[in-house]
């Protein structure tokens, strides 16, 4: 006794319950008898109540079946008794501390450690431990500990010990459920009854309404089902928006038919349901159901539930305290004490009905979720809805037309003031049109009026004005659709083989799809238009198995609650999901790497922790044991967010960890109205009577407005400065052209189905598409005239890509290929192009651990190396660390993972601390201070320290830098100490009209309506303004002075004094400017793997090299001096170090909130701990401006161009700087390193030639 327990011992239940069974059947046997000779006892008195005796026989019969009927209780009880004397395992411990081990295993605590119990189902936790031995907090557990199920711990460590009375840390449930008891005393009233009243109705006797055919919420079902296991709705036969192929079924249940949405902890979701095989009546017609429109009716000796949906459920009908659940619809039916009624699902939403008092249906009283929030109904006295109200408060009450001797709805109003929704009707009393808020018409119905389609849909017409039509035939004595089209032109006919069990559907393009079904009615196989098959495995009726076309299988395990306890991919990569009790709510996740997440529920089903892989945990807070909102959320470092929500539910303030506070206000129908931040700066918005976003007023009073059409689609956006933009739609709700603010258009063409087959850029180019049957790519061709085909595999993964360069003058296209391979899951495995092969390697979670490249003999000749990368990853899936060519990298992190340290290759250690949720305070190159930052209460830099320097950022009301200041600290009357300044102002739309720099002087720039850069000004000496012209594709055109041609192949061939040419696939491949000319060359990949040429330092030859992901890792330069080599290190896609032949390292550091802005560099020798510091003054847009020393004097100060070349240094560096410009300073814009061997002022963006 006392065991210590333990990750994988077992848990089990006492034989009660198979006890409390063998009862029941005992005891039934003793009241069948007692009932057969008290029916005897009737049956005589009966007979012989015309000679007076009769009535001491019916007492006594009454007596007889009395004592028989107390024998089978006491017979019950006595072996249920002595069932639970023992123990039967039935599931073991599956979590336990992430740190305490007993016996090199995981030991178990109460609350936190999840049991897999066989019998109760769902994720189970252990509720009792030692009340004298804690671990993580939580009592440590012990053999004899009880489980939440109502089971015990029944092994445990053989030389561990754990003392003390058992704490109890969650609710215990009886282990005899107590509607299991309430139905073993139903068997025995039931077996005493046979004889005595002439035998009774066997419970659960109703028959199920509409059997053959399936219910909207088994569609649903199905379809999710699918979606899971990675395969479309089509291929389990749900096609033509929508028609269910198997039934021949059409129906309507998604988003096109939610007609509002009314936000509260329990929402109002006003949605409609139609399915043609639904023969029920509602307030909208024949075939549709109203959410609220379910009930409970009598039949037989039964109930039937009529769902939300308009599906009808049979139950049997229990007793009081006793629920019993229907397995194929996942609904639990519950009599309570009250003799009121209640169906609810593992949701925690429940319908409550009044108690069944007479034959009419029963309405619902209201319907809650587990914390007490409900919808409440009023009805009318003819069964109709009267009004709603929901945990709001908010009332939505309901009008009513009479039509052809019908009611109908007319429409659904809030408050009784606004109207939400209104409905239309023919003379036959059939729904043609909904409208919604605003007056907007949202849906149109057409019927037909005989024929086999007789009061069936015709048609139907969504907002974007998308007409869809059905052709209706009876088949097999149910009418069922044959054919569909639409006006966008897609068209279907389908046919039917009930004998066969093929299902097909036949396309205008001559492309047909079969479905094989079962004898279930469910799809076997599925033929899709491409000819390729995926076939289906199905387990008590829940899709279990999908083997693809290719034979690989994904698998999952459902429970009978609906829930999927285990998927399995086709690389055998198993994921198990724990449920908490019987709810929605995942309790724990375990991986295919054994790494697992955690979370704890309340009894309400409300969150109250959440644990990572590493054991991080989060916890929330409530106010009371009715609110589902969290009013306080604790991170796993302890800060604490605090949160508070209106009564519609809805967030209006949020109090981060720092104590600043945003907040946010709403309309009555929940929309954003305002939205304040910490510093007081306030955005505005406006709504339209449809509930569509207008205006937006920013907080320095700059106005954007939206336009929207007819049917609820974007038709325009009007800048602060009234310039517009305008789209225009077609009927699948895509684009059809953009006009722009320059009046620049845009124009898209699609198929019938929606597929993309061209793209005008306005510039008298266009890109072309054309796909395979099934919608995939096949080709593509561009407007230079190169093109990519594309070959798919039997799975739809991409196999091959054929890139076709651009004709030569000739005739001969030149072309290279590009082929995939994959694991059995889906995952890349492999890539293959003419210069090399890539293979990845995967670890147990399917992340990658490792890239190779092998070169090919064409690759090898083209100086391309073999390289390997390899990575290592922590249980939560973060990157701990990444070995290649240029060195090892690691990475630490903090419990809300932050990054906390970089270590290089060389030992060194960048590190960062942070504050609050993670904003950046400080970072260090070991133990030397990079920047120390100051913030205000958005989080945002207000200054930072650079050695001697302070640096300060001003912001507007937008958010947007207007003036950024660095000042030297020590001495400020010494020259190199000068305060640098740069102000900046912006134009109405937000682009930057003007700089003031003490450096630089002062800089204007002109924009065109679209924002594009047309002239750029300096005020200094010999400087004239520059002016820029573009063709309607943004290309830059020449400034010849010349009539403007537009570069209809997105080539610029002559700049300036630049003269460009290129190859067939679009690369650069020679430059001419004067004296100066350059050649290039690439990989099979586009990547530079040559420059060479004349250059500012005479003749030069540059080779560069790459790492397996593409990254320049090392380049080498032949110049009249010699050869020098640098490589490269790479954090992610950003330049980490480079690495001299000599040692030497320049690592950069950058800015913790702008991911390519440098914030600093360390010049080190590969070991030294130390290093000279420099510190970056960056633009806007990342470009440094600025490299100052420790002691605050002036290093570099780059003088940009219109486009980003720095050809020199600024007229304020050669007036203030006491030493020579570093000689290497590379950044340039975000991302862009500037080689100094070729032209001044051009750049590389990682291997990416850019021209200026």
């Amino acid at each position: 006794m006392f065991e210590a327990a333990r990750v994988g011992d077992d848990i089990g239940h006492s034989r009660a319950l198979a006890g409390m069974i063998a009862g029941t059947i005992v005891g039934g046997l003793i009241a069948a008898a007692g009932g057969i000779a008290a029916g005897a006892l009737m049956v005589a008195g009966l007979g012989a109540s015309c000679l007076g005796i009769g009535a001491l026989l019916v007492g006594a019969s009454l007596a007889v079946g009395w004592l028989t009927g107390e024998l089978a209780t006491a017979a019950r009880d006595s072996i249920a008794d002595a069932g639970a004397a023992s123990m039967e395992k039935e599931g073991v411990i599956v979590t336990g501390s992430h740190n305490v081990f007993t016996n090199g295993r995981p030991a178990a605590i109460a609350t936190n450690s999840m049991v897999e119990c066989a019998k109760d189902g769902g994720a189970q936790q252990i509720a009792e431990g030692s009340s004298r031995v804690y671990i993580n907090g939580l009592p440590a557990s012990r053999t004899g500990d009880q489980t939440t199920c109502g089971g015990k711990v029944m092994t445990g460590s053989g030389n561990v010990i754990i003392g003390g009375p058992p704490e109890q840390t969650l609710p215990v449930a009886s282990e005899v459920p107590e509607w299991l008891c309430k139905a073993s005393d139903l068997t025995l009233l039931f077996a005493g009854l046979v004889g005595g009243a002439g035998g009774a109705a066997k419970a659960g006797a109703l028959a199920k309404l509409f059997s053959k055919i399936p219910g909207i919420n088994k569609l649903a079902r199905v379809a999710c089902r699918a979606g899971v296991l990675m395969t479309g709705a089509a291929a389990v036969g749900i096609i033509a928006r929508p028609v269910d192929i198997v039934s021949g079924q059409k129906f309507l249940s998604g988003d096109d038919e939610l007609d509002f949405v009314l936000p509260s902890r329990l929402p109002v979701r006003w949605q409609r349901y139609w399915r043609s095989g639904n023969p029920g009546d509602s307030v909208l017609g024949r075939g549709w159901s109203l959410f609220q429109e379910t009930r409970l009716e009598r039949y037989q000796d039964g109930l039937v539930w009529r769902a939300p949906s308009g599906d009808y459920v049979s139950f049997p009908r229990v007793p009081k305290g006793s629920r019993t659940f229907c397995e194929p619809e996942k609904r639990w039916l519950e009599h309570h004490q009250d003799d009121t009624w209640s169906v609810y699902d593992i949701s925690g939403e429940r319908w409550h009905f009044q108690p069944l008092k007479t034959d009419a249906p029963f309405l619902p009283l209201r319907l809650t979720e587990p914390c007490g929030n409900d919808i409440i109904f009023e009805w009318n006295d003819d069964h109709t809805l009267h009004a709603l109200t929901n945990s709001a408060g908010q009332r939505v009450v309901c009008r009513y037309i009479t039509v052809s001797g019908q009611v109908r709805l007319s429409g659904a109003w809030l408050e009784d003031e606004v109207c939400l929704v209104s409905y239309g009707y023919d003379d036959k009393a059939r729904l043609i049109s909904v409208t919604g808020r605003g007056g907007q018409v949202r849906r149109r119905f057409g019927w037909y009026d005989d024929g086999d389609g007789t009061d069936l849909l015709r048609s139907h017409e969504d907002s974007n004005g998308l007409l869809s039509e059905y052709l209706w035939q009876s088949i097999d004595g149910l009418p069922r659709v044959i054919a569909y089209r639409n006006n966008a032109g897609e068209e279907l006919g389908f046919d039917y083989d009930f004998t066969g069990g093929w299902r097909m559907a036949r396309r205008e393009d001559g492309a047909r799809a079969q479905w094989l079904i079962d004898d279930d009615d469910n799809v076997a196989r599925f033929t899709d238009y491409d000819g390729h098959q995926t076939s289906f495995v199905y387990q008590d009726g829940e899709l279990c198995h999908v083997v693809l076309p290719d034979g690989a299988m994904r698998r999952s395990q459902w429970d009978r609650y609906g829930r999927m306890t285990a998927e399995t991919d086709p690389a055998d990569r198993t994921t198990k999901y724990y449920w908490f009790r019987n709810t929605d709510r995942i309790a724990l996740t375990q991986y295919p790497d054994g790494t697992a997440t955690q979370a704890t529920y309340d009894l309400r089903g409300r969150l109250l922790s959440e644990t990572d892989a590493l054991s991080h945990t989060t916890t929330y807070h409530y106010p009371d044991d009715e609110e589902t909102l969290p009013e306080r959320i604790t991170d796993a470092s302890g800060g604490d967010v605090l949160l508070a929500w209106n009564r519609q539910g809805l967030l209006t303030q949020r109090t981060d960890c720092s104590g600043s506070i945003t907040r946010f206000t709403y309309d009555r129908f929940g929309q954003l109205v305002s939205s304040e931040d910490a510093e007081g700066n306030v955005i505005r918005r406006e709504w339209n009577d449809a509930g569509q976003l207008t205006a937006l007023i920013r907080a320095d009073g700059s106005r954007e407005t939206l336009r929207w059409n007819e049917r609820g689609q974007l038709a325009a956006w009007r800048d602060p400065l009234e310039s517009e933009v305008t789209w225009t739609w077609n009927h699948l709700g895509q684009p059809l052209s953009r006009t722009d603010r320059n009046g620049i258009i845009l124009r898209w063409h699609y198929d019938t189905r929606g597929n993309l087959l061209r793209l005008e850029n306005g510039n008298g180019g266009e890109y072309r598409f054309t796909y395979d049957p099934t919608g995939r790519p096949l080709s593509e061709v561009r407007p230079d005239n190169t093109s990519r085909q594309m070959e798919w595999n039997e799975r739809g993964l991409l196999s091959s890509l054929l890139e076709s360069g651009r004709p030569d003058n000739d005739g001969g296209i030149p072309r290279r290929m590009q082929t995939f391979s994959y694991d059995n899951s889906g995952l890349l495995t492999g890539r293959t192009t003419r210069d090399a092969e890539y293979r990845y390697r995967r670890n147990p979670g399917g992340q990658l651990a490792g890239l190779t490249r092998t070169p090919t003999a064409e690759g090898m000749e083209k100086g391309i190396e073999a390289d390997e990368i390899q990575f290592s990853f922590d249980a939560a899936g973060k990157l701990l660390g990444e070995r290649g060519v240029s060195g090892e990298l690691h990475y630490d992190y903090d419990a809300l993972d932050n990054l906390t340290a970089l270590t290089l290759p060389g030992g060194q250690q960048i590190s960062w601390l942070y504050y609050g949720s993670g904003h950046v305070s400080a970072v260090r190159f070991n133990q030397q201070i990079i920047s120390e930052f100051t913030r205000d209460r958005l989080h945002r830099e207000v200054s930072r320290t650079q050695g001697t320097r302070e640096q300060t950022q001003q912001y507007d009301s937008l958010g947007r830098r207007t003036r950024q200041r660095s000042i030297g600290g020590l001495t400020p009357d010494l020259p190199e100490q000068t305060i640098f300044e740069r102000a900046f102002n912006y134009t109405g739309r937000g682009e930057v009209s003007d700089i003031s720099d003490t450096l630089r002087g002062n800089t204007i720039y002109g924009y065109d309506e679209e924002g594009r850069l047309l002239r750029h000004y300096e005020a200094r000496p010999g400087h004239s303004t520059r002016t820029f012209r573009y063709d309607a594709a943004d290309n830059l055109l020449p400034d010849d002075g010349l009539p403007a041609l537009p570069l209809t192949e997105n080539r610029l061939t002559h700049w300036q004094n630049l003269f460009m040419k290129y190859d067939w696939w679009g690369n650069l491949v020679s430059r001419h400017s004067g004296l100066y000319q350059q050649h290039y060359q690439y990989d099979a990949e586009n990547r530079l793997i040559q420059a060479d040429g004349t250059g500012p330092e005479g003749r030069f030859t540059a080779r560069y090299h790459y790492d397996v992901l593409g990254r320049r890792t090392r380049k080498t330069v032949t110049t009249q001096r010699g050869t020098s080599e640098t490589r490269f290190l790479w954090q992610g896609y950003r330049l980490l170090q480079e690495q001299q032949q000599n040692g030497q390292c320049r690592t950069y550091i950058y800015d913790p909130n702008e991911a390519y802005s440098p914030l600093a560099r360390v010049d080190h020798l590969a070991e030294d701990k130390r290093g000279e510091i420099y510190w970056f003054s960056a633009d806007l847009n990342g470009a440094p401006l600025e490299v100052t020393g420790e002691n605050g004097e002036l290093r570099w100060s780059g003088h940009y161009g219109s486009f980003g070349e720095v050809k020199r240094q600024t007229e304020g560096f050669h007036r203030l700087a006491r030493q020579t410009a570093l000689s290497h300073q590379p950044l340039r814009y975000a991302g862009q390193y500037a080689d100094s061997d070729q032209f001044a002022g051009s750049k590389l963006e990682q291997h990416v030639v850019l021209a200026p």
